[in-house]
């Protein structure tokens, strides 16, 4: 997916290529092994966004300034 027209940049996009890869997988132009990459890799994204909501959520709970989302600091900051 390196052409930026193709790239998956929200939720329903997301939910759009899962829901027609379904549709393959039923009429058949897309096999059982390659359907499951996909979900996987979903999987793992759906995940990131539900931890991030989560941080999201504690940081207002608890009054502290909340990231943008999509921009959360992964890994030690004092590393470069």
């Amino acid at each position: 997916m390196n052409d930026e027209s193709k790239s998956i940049k929200t939720t329903g996009q997301l939910r759009t290529v899962l829901a027609n890869a379904a549709r393959d997988v039923i009429n058949g132009s897309l096999d059982i092994e390659k359907a499951s990459t996909l979900h996987k890799l979903a999987k793992n994204i759906t995940e990131s966004l539900y931890s991030e909501t989560k941080i999201a959520m504690f940081n207002h709970d608890s009054g502290s300034a909340a990231h943008t989302m999509g921009e959360l600091p992964i890994g030690d900051p004092t590393d470069e």
